[in-house]
């Protein structure tokens, strides 16, 4: 019952209706790092809850290029539009964190549509913004240069799972709470590691972003050239509660940038 506050879609039922809904969120199961869920051609047989972790979305081209279609996180559903459609799964659905997840079968998801209105609403959203979040990632592969990709996906990742950090001994900063590898990056972006790597180092020489253990920092000065509308958040954050441990810029020759598993 603890994760009840954390899901935007148990969030809608009723307390006193939970009860009798949560033997459909029985099925709990850990899951490594970079592990399959699902792929397509697989009969849809179950909808998923993240718990704890982090999830993508993404489908291969002929060619075999990965196109990213949804990053998915704590508190949120996916593989339900092809139970709806009564489809097998039209795309994958792999772990980039050690997850834990909850399967509900597709029956008893289709109850709790029935029985909730506001359930089928919150899946008409959900469908829309991911929908919203699958054609701003395809633009982003498809129109820009590799470095505007990688702003681009690193802006998307501080919408989604980034949180305030001191920077310098400052607040103002983001903190993408999730290790990615190098290679892992490029795929999301459709470029070699090599170029992920040069573009970071270039943007890290400018002052735009850090690392902190293994993770990446994006400093005030990106923030507020690529993300302004975060700014008054982030100072309204930074003086009312405690945020991440600081990371001193650095003062000495860039190196490779850590954003590596």
């Amino acid at each position: 019952m603890w994760f009840v506050g954390k899901s935007e879609l148990l969030a809608l039922i009723e307390r006193n209706c939970l009860e009798e809904v949560m033997p459909a969120f029985s099925d709990h199961r850990s899951l490594r790092k970079n592990a399959l869920i699902y792929r397509p051609e697989e009969q849809s047989e179950y909808v998923y809850l993240l718990k704890v972790g982090h999830v993508r979305l993404y489908r291969l081209t002929e060619e075999g290029q990965e196109i990213t279609l949804s990053f998915i996180k704590a508190g949120m559903i996916f593989g339900d539009g092809d139970v709806l459609n009564e489809a097998s799964y039209s795309h994958y659905a792999e772990t980039l964190a050690a997850s834990r997840i909850c399967y509900i079968r597709k029956a008893d998801f289709k109850d709790l549509l029935k029985r909730y209105h506001v359930i089928n609403q919150f899946v008409l959203r959900s469908h829309h913004q991911r929908w919203q979040e699958a054609q701003k990632l395809i633009e982003n592969l498809s129109l820009h240069d590799v470095r505007k990709r990688l702003v681009n996906i690193l802006a998307m990742f501080a919408n989604q799972i980034g949180a305030p950090f001191m920077h310098g001994g400052a607040g103002g900063a983001v903190l993408i709470d999730l290790s990615i590898a190098q290679d892992k990056l490029a795929e999301f972006i459709g470029t070699s590691r090599e170029s992920v790597n040069r573009h970071f180092s270039d943007l890290k020489a400018e002052g735009l972003v850090d690392t902190h253990e293994r993770k990446v920092v994006l400093t005030p000065a990106f923030v507020a050239q690529f993300l302004p509308g975060m700014t008054a958040a982030l100072a309204a954050a930074s003086t009312a509660q405690p945020v991440a441990s600081s990371v001193q810029p650095a003062h000495h020759a860039y190196r490779t940038p850590v954003v590596r598993a």
